[in-house]
């Protein structure tokens, strides 16, 4: 069992009321998270990714548009993995000597392998591949990936990656009930039942001198 992890669940609520609070730069906010999850160095030390799961919450809530969110996202992810891929292009392997790359040695490993294993794929499917996701696009430039290449894989990926990173926040809000109409449940209050909870539809007893009612 791993012991000494942070609660990300917590983590991403509190992150959620953050941008909440701040909803006027939360568009700003959520751009710099992307932004810095796809950027070498940086995408290893903070958990962005809770932070944008969390959005998805907010746009289900209301509190959020989608499109702003969406754009955002995606616009942050292109531009910090196109910084990556600069990055390994003009300092190669140096970038690999710096903290924290430096303490994890294997990332560079496994990042050289998956690029020589899936050649400019790798740009791809990385997106959707944890800490792959802060070192192949760095690798991509260090290996001298052509450019146009690059940014072709990494903005289709980057758009696709925005919605489904969304999209758990999203459900978790409007999904949580799921027997019922598909909206959030709230609890009964003085025998109501909140909007999108599940109804009992038990026959109702008979009463003597009425017609038989047989649902609800």
């Amino acid at each position: 069992m791993l012991t000494g992890l942070p609660d990300f669940a917590a983590y991403g609520a509190a992150l959620a009321t953050f941008i909440e609070t701040h909803a006027d730069w939360a568009e700003v906010i959520i751009f710099l998270m992307a932004f810095a999850e796809g950027l070498t160095l940086v995408g290893l030390l903070i958990p962005g990714v809770v932070m944008l799961t969390a959005s998805g919450a907010l746009v289900a809530a209301g509190v959020l548009d989608f499109w702003p969110v969406y754009l955002a996202i995606a616009g942050g992810a292109i531009l910090g993995d196109a910084t990556s891929y600069w990055l390994g292009r003009r300092y190669g392997e140096r970038m690999f000597r710096l903290w924290p790359l430096s303490k994890h040695p294997e990332l560079r490993g496994r990042g050289e392998a998956f690029f020589l294993r899936h050649g400019s794929k790798s740009v791809f499917l990385a997106r959707f591949i944890g800490p792959l996701r802060a070192v192949v696009p760095t690798t991509a430039g260090m290996m001298a990936m052509p450019h146009r290449k690059f940014q072709a894989f990494n903005v289709l990926s980057a758009v696709i990656w925005a919605p489904l990173l969304m999209s758990p926040g999203h459900l978790a809000w409007t999904g949580y009930d799921m027997s019922g109409v598909g909206g959030r449940a709230t609890p009964a209050v003085d025998g109501n039942v909140g909007h999108g909870a599940a109804k009992s539809c038990a026959p109702a007893p008979p009463v003597e001198g009425s017609p038989e009612r047989t649902g609800c």
